[in-house]
């Protein structure tokens, strides 16, 4: 799993770019021209505006402006319909595929290329302390939910629908509900 401390010393420039990337692997060019191209098109695509208000609210709120990194979370959500929160430490590559009704709990940690599809939860059980790690190239399928202090190990995949409650080793699938 990438270490926390390395994601968040990247400045937000590099890691939208990272992002960008990632969700756009068609787009084989310069950080520069990925940059210019996707801010084109981010008035039209609620993913890539999503994760941009995401990276600089989180910047934001590394820098102690929690007002502010709170106010563009709630633009991300009324305009998206993702709920992002600033406080969770989401590594480079992160990549939305359809933004309605994502939620990201405060103390996530994903590690790199983490990808979500729509109506992922990732948070609190409600029940007890503790939000998920996800490691390095973790996908979480439609409408799943990863409640709760578990592990996430690298390239593992939860499928549409399941419910994560226990620890998932690295390079597994998930499906219904986990309790391992």
């Amino acid at each position: 799993m990438t270490d926390s401390r390395t994601m968040c010393d990247t400045t937000p420039v590099a890691a939208i770019v990272d992002d960008l990337r990632h969700m756009t692997a068609a787009w084989d060019r310069s950080p520069t021209a990925v940059v210019l191209t996707a801010l084109l098109r981010v008035p039209f695509h609620p993913r890539l505006g999503a994760v941009i208000r995401y990276r600089t609210a989180a910047w934001c709120w590394r820098h102690r402006l929690h007002p502010l990194a709170l106010w563009l979370e709630a633009c991300t959500i009324r305009s998206s319909g993702a709920e992002l929160h600033p406080a969770a430490t989401l590594g480079p590559g992160f990549a939305i595929i359809h933004t309605t009704g994502i939620v990201i709990g405060h103390e996530v940690v994903a590690g790199k290329d983490l990808v979500v599809y729509q109506g992922v939860t990732l948070g609190h059980t409600g029940t007890g302390p503790g939000q998920p790690h996800l490691g390095d190239g973790v996908r979480v399928g439609a409408g799943a939910a990863v409640l709760g202090p578990v592990h996430v190990g690298d390239g593992a995949w939860i499928g549409a629908n399941a419910v994560v409650l226990a620890d998932v080793p690295a390079g597994a699938v998930v499906t219904g509900v986990w309790r391992g």
